[in-house]
């Protein structure tokens, strides 16, 4: 009989290292004045290339679920975040070696983050999924502030070399895993499990070009927001601080009620979370103060959160049980490549439908959200019409 609430607070303590790197955040100014010399859009890879190497390392999650054990790859996955992490406070005299840190982070987060969702699929039922799903995406939005709050006073009291001390921390998770997640999670006694595969049909490829667009409008707001903010003249130097803290705490927010609102909505939570970027990003784009550009910057944030959950959530409630490990895996290799691919895609439609100024893309994706809410509606109940359909 396993102890649920063990594995709950191992998949939490997990979760909560999964964009720990952007502890890298609060210290790319003073890392690009060490390094006068260097691009600066080469410095901001140091945040941008873990999800770059996640594209590449979440489909290999896949396969290595179906021959080794969860908790083996949980562990695998925080011994590379401490090591990516750790490895530029020793070697930090080129950017390159800085930057190779950031490889070895995104081959961690490539297997943490589904091997995590794989492990809450294994030990929940359906009615549980939901719940636990939203707790992890609040524990990695903590997570980042708690991993950004130690990075930035490291390097207050002693430099911005000693930020990547921040990532001890990942000990402290490592630690609560070994003791709470089982040693058999996910495989038969033997050691083998059934060979997962992708598994599509039209209404999950449906759910992969959503999750894909999704992550594409998404990722625009914090990109821009400290340009709008300079653009328009509003606030001052803390400003783009603050409109990411408030995003972060939506972010919490969401997560937290996560469970609640599948129980009421049920699948259409995915046209909840679209519906609520779209009115952030309007009231962004609409707004002339500071105030309505937070209050838009948290439902962005929030309906990130619901997204995050409600896509794994969704294949998880649909997916054959043999396949999900590796579909997953697909899936969310394809909606980073969309995050990654955000500056490019919202950047280049926004100037070729003639938009000049940063908030014509807060308008394209709050377009953009809209019609993705109303094709999610029309999704999903076409969808529960066919399952009622074959019932019949």
């Amino acid at each position: 009989m396993v102890n649920k609430t063990k594995i709950r607070i191992g998949v939490l303590a997990a979760n909560a290292c999964a964009i720990s790197y952007m502890a890298f955040s609060p210290v790319i100014a003073d890392m690009a004045a060490a390094f006068p010399g260097v691009d600066i859009s080469l410095v901001q890879m140091v945040i941008t290339l873990p999800s770059l190497m996640f594209i590449v390392f979440s489909p290999l999650a896949g396969r290595l679920m179906s021959a080794v054990p969860k908790k083996t790859l949980l562990l695998t996955a925080l011994g590379l975040y401490l090591a990516g992490g750790l490895f530029p406070f020793f070697f930090h005299s080129s950017i390159f070696l800085i930057l190779a840190g950031s490889v070895i982070i995104g081959c961690g987060s490539g297997l943490l983050i589904p091997v995590s969702n794989a492990v809450i699929c294994d030990f929940f039922p359906q009615e549980e999924r939901a719940g636990v799903m939203g707790l992890s995406a609040t524990a990695t939005a903590v997570g980042a502030l708690v991993f950004i709050f130690v990075s930035s006073a490291l390097m207050s009291a002693f430099g911005w070399s000693f930020c990547f001390l921040a990532f001890l921390l990942v000990l402290a998770a490592g630690g609560i895993v070994w003791k709470t997640i089982p040693a058999a999670s996910g495989a038969a006694e033997d050691g083998t499990q059934t060979r997962s595969s992708l598994e599509l049909n039209p209404f999950i490829l449906a759910l992969f070009v959503l999750g894909f667009v999704f992550f594409v409008v998404q990722n625009a707001f914090n990109t821009n927001s400290a340009l709008y903010l300079a653009e328009a003249g509003i606030g001052n130097a803390a400003s783009p601080g603050l409109a990411t803290m408030c995003n972060t705490l939506g972010g919490i927010l969401g997560g937290m009620v996560f469970g609640f609102a599948t129980a009421k909505c049920r699948d259409q939570i995915s046209s909840v979370a679209y519906g609520l970027i779209c009115i952030g990003f309007f009231a962004a784009f609409f707004s002339g103060a500071l105030p309505p550009l937070l209050a838009g910057g948290a439902m962005v944030g929030a309906g990130f959160a619901f997204y995050n959950a409600a896509g794994t959530y969704l294949l998880a409630k649909y997916l054959k049980p043999e396949n999900n490990s590796f579909t997953v895996s697909i899936y969310f290799a394809v909606i980073n490549l969309g995050g990654a691919l955000s500056p490019f895609l919202v950047n280049g439609l926004t100037a070729l439908t003639g938009g000049e100024q940063v908030r014509s893309r807060y308008l394209l994706c709050g377009i953009v959200a809209a019609a993705g809410t109303v094709l999610s509606v029309l999704l999903h109940l076409s969808h529960r019409k066919k399952l009622y359909t074959n019932l019949q």
